[in-house]
């Protein structure tokens, strides 16, 4: 029989989630694109795409075809990808929780920090570490260096753990979960989920999950991971609180 997949509210603590049957990320119902055409298209063959053609170019040629805009295709695309998750996925999340958090328990004003290192250097500038602490302060505000603040670091980069740890104001906890790549540099998180025949992949989408309880934001969007990330703290985590949320773009590359 066909696996049965989890609906977990945001918000909800992780381990209570578990035992209901709700979905972590079902359908907010702001975007009437995906009702109306995103689905159709996303099961079609494809044949109407031109061959070659780049995924920045790709996004244009959907929003020229489909008379929206490229922020309307972004939303539609990541309310329907992430409508529902496995519970292998939020088993993991649960797990990578209660390992990382005293007594599993998410702490208030968590900022998630995504540093993008390892092989991007050869697509973009990386953003040194003070560029992420300075943010981190900025987004943190008053109390930034006096009172205990918590930030959720997301990165396969052990380096980039390393250096912000040491750089860090000593009144900061960091905690980090989901995988990391020694040879960041020259092995990237593709890689690195072959090698591990797919518990990179995993152990990623489960951090994805916990970096999105928190309530600020410091992202690269040059990387498509932190695109990921705001994309679902956008259209997701903000529809469900009220805007809650707050980011600042470290690289800006949103298309």
């Amino acid at each position: 029989t066909e696996e049965e997949w989890y609906t977990l509210t945001v918000g909800v603590p992780i381990d209570q989630a578990l035992k209901t049957e709700w979905n972590y990320f079902d359908t907010v119902g702001g975007c009437t694109f995906v009702d109306r055409d995103f689905e159709s298209f996303a099961r079609a063959d494809g044949s109407n795409v031109p061959p070659g053609m780049t995924p920045r170019d790709f996004n244009q040629h959907i929003v020229d075809d489909h008379r929206t805009t490229l922020q309307q295709w972004n939303a539609a695309a990541m309310e329907y990808l992430f409508q529902s998750v496995k519970p292998i996925v939020v088993q993991e999340a649960h797990r990578q929780l209660q390992d990382m958090f005293p007594r599993g328990i998410v702490p208030p004003n968590l900022v998630t920090v995504h540093i993008r290192w390892g092989d991007k250097g050869s697509e973009m500038e990386l953003a040194g570490i003070s560029e992420y602490l300075v943010a981190t302060q900025n987004i943190i505000g008053d109390g930034w260096d006096t009172e205990p603040q918590h930030i959720y670091l997301a990165t396969e980069d052990p380096l980039a753990i390393q250096e912000f740890k040491a750089q860090m104001p000593p009144n900061w906890t960091v905690y980090v979960s989901g995988p990391t790549t020694p040879n960041a540099k020259t092995t990237g998180p593709g890689k690195g989920a072959v090698q591990t025949e797919g518990q990179d992949g995993l152990d990623s989408l489960a951090a994805l999950l916990i970096s999105l309880e928190a309530d600020k934001y410091v992202l690269t969007t040059e990387s498509n991971w932190s695109r990921l990330i705001n994309e679902l703290r956008k259209n997701v985590v903000d529809r469900r609180c009220g805007d809650c949320t707050v980011m600042f773009d470290v690289r800006p590359g949103e298309w």
